[in-house]
């Protein structure tokens, strides 16, 4: 994301004195005062923050439990086919609780 132009604070109370100073200034160089320029400000989105957009809005449309992975462990291990190695289960516990 790209933030372009800039923003300016206006002093509504100038002095007098700045007024008077100015207005002399102009009085001598002969010219009248310049033209005010009005900054804006403009936001511009780029195509790989759009992007990001898009398969953020895709990855939350998701559910967060995937149904079939969850049925193929049940029938798994109903049916006696899924083993777990109680050595590896012990080895990732400890390497889990290690991490924290």
């Amino acid at each position: 994301m790209r933030i372009e132009g800039s923003a300016y604070v206006v002093d509504l109370n100038r002095s007098q004195q700045v007024r008077n100073d100015t207005q002399q200034t102009q009085a001598v160089q002969g010219s009248r005062p310049a033209g005010r320029v009005i900054p804006f400000d403009r936001v511009e989105i780029s195509s790989q923050a759009k992007e990001l957009q898009k398969l953020k809005a895709e990855v939350a449309a998701m559910p967060d439990v995937r149904t079939d992975r969850v049925a193929l462990a049940k029938q798994n291990l109903q049916s006696g086919a899924y083993r777990v190695e109680a050595s590896a289960l012990a080895q990732k516990m400890m390497d889990a609780y290690k991490s924290r």
